[in-house]
């Protein structure tokens, strides 16, 4: 019987795990408390990621690695990657998982530092469907960022890593009061350890949709705790007013879901979606062969200016043209 772990002579780099071939190392998952390899699954032909734990991880972060596997498998959605198997390798957790040929959007901000507004809403407006999916199952993930927001070259967006997520109305694996997440990227209310509800995600997303129409992270500093401390006290500045030509609509509705003050942000997911189809307009449905598009420019370096086909006129457009319409009525009257 084939052992569940085979190393090389030449290195500690395992040449199996499971069932799956190794083909490299790609990193590590879960802030840097699991291990990452690409793999080949030789009984179907594809590629697939597996996640293992360390040598000497802590209980805390074995039960956080179980609880991301049984998270993704039990709410399974196109927005988040798919587990295939969970099992142990001498002891130690594993996690097969899709593999997504891709960008995060850190990398994709590292390289064009600005998203174009169709992009970032489209890229966005899938994050939230999978944030409102993981809501309705009274899941708040708890580490929305762009390190975590993976577009492939195929167009899809995935929603990664929920190893600090948790159930609402549910004892956490940390103390009272002790917070968990990405300094840069958390609402007001995680910062400070309170509890959280969905609208703790609905910030960090439309933080992490500001930074990306944006170009800039509107309070992160040196050192976290004076990046905390503007999170806490500060206020970023409208978006419009950085980004000349954001609809400024637009901008508000951001500015009000990264408001400190959680009672003035959208309420539930649902709310900001309905809230940006309105503003936005009703874009074509293949969101993916857009996305697909922009990657493909991303990888070679070209501009992207198309736009997304409208199926309808957002509010702004149909304003100016209802005002065009009227001055040139009146100029034709007074003529």
């Amino acid at each position: 019987m084939k052992p569940a772990t085979a190393t090389s002579p030449k290195s500690d780099q395992p040449r199996s795990l499971g069932p799956y071939h190794v083909l490299e190392p790609i990193g590590t998952g879960l802030g840097g408390m699991s291990e990452l390899f690409l793999c080949h699954d030789p009984s179907l032909d594809r590629k697939v990621v597996v996640k293992l734990v360390p040598v000497g991880t802590n209980e805390e972060l074995l039960n956080r690695f179980h609880r991301e596997a049984s998270l993704l498998s039990g709410v399974a959605h196109p927005g988040y990657a798919h587990v295939y198997r969970y099992w142990n390798v001498d002891g130690r957790p594993a996690m097969a998982m899709e593999f997504i040929d891709g960008l995060t959007l850190r990398e994709i901000l590292d390289l064009r530092r600005t998203l174009p507004l169709d992009v970032g809403l489209s890229i966005f407006r899938t994050v939230a469907q999978a944030l409102r999916h993981a809501h309705l199952h009274g899941i708040i993930h708890r580490d929305v960022k762009p390190a975590n927001i993976l577009i492939s070259h195929s167009g899809q967006v995935k929603l990664l890593d929920f190893g600090v997520a948790r159930f609402e109305n549910q004892s956490d694996l940390t103390m009272p009061g002790m917070v968990v997440g990405t300094t840069s990227y958390m609402s007001a209310e995680q910062a400070k350890g309170d509890e959280l509800d969905e609208r703790s995600d609905i910030y960090s997303m439309a933080l992490c949709l500001y930074e990306s129409l944006g170009g800039t992270h509107p309070f992160r500093k040196d050192q976290p705790d004076a990046t905390l401390t503007a999170l806490l006290t500060q206020t970023a500045k409208p978006l419009w007013r950085i980004q000349p030509g954001t609809p400024w609509r637009i901008s508000g509705l951001i500015a009000r879901c990264m408001s400190r003050d959680r009672r003035k942000r959208a309420r539930e997911i649902t709310d900001y979606l309905s809230e940006v189809d309105r503003l936005w307009g009703h874009c074509g449905t293949d969101h993916e062969a857009y996305l697909a598009a922009f990657m493909a420019a991303v990888r070679s370096g070209r501009r992207f200016d198309q736009k997304l086909p409208r199926l309808g006129w957002p509010w702004w457009a149909l304003v100016g043209a209802g005002l065009a319409t009227g001055v040139l009525t009146g100029i034709a009257i007074a003529w």
